[in-house]
């Protein structure tokens, strides 16, 4: 990813999963919510796969994240509670796929917050 977040895909991402919760609030058919859940969580987990990658890189412009995960140690556990809070069974698997990643995000962010560099 050349040491940049992409911040377009994880725009989508939280778009699609905001449209989800809405379409959950208002009851609407649960396939179209199912897919939006799944294709938040895709596109999350490709992100993360790609910051884990760049992370590991030997230079890495910490700016670029820092700003990144100053936000989501605020956003992502946020969105953690929502999702733990979610009791739909035929939605379980796209809400754990959700936890999962949000829960690694959220483990990356947390030494952004205490000035430790990973």
């Amino acid at each position: 990813m050349d040491g940049e977040i992409d911040l377009e895909l994880y725009t989508v991402a939280i778009i699609r999963l905001n449209n989800a919760f809405k379409k959950l609030e208002n009851d609407e058919p649960v396939d179209e919510i199912k897919t939006l859940l799944k294709e938040s969580s895709d596109d999350l987990n490709e992100l993360y796969k790609s910051i884990v990658e760049d992370l590991n890189c030997e230079e890495v412009n910490i700016n670029e994240y820092y700003l990144f995960f100053s936000n989501g140690k605020i956003a992502f556990p946020q969105y953690l509670e929502i999702l733990k809070n979610i009791d739909r069974k035929e939605l379980q698997s796209e809400i754990d796929s959700l936890i999962n990643v949000f829960t690694n995000l959220n483990g990356i962010a947390k030494p952004f917050s205490t000035n430790e560099m990973i």
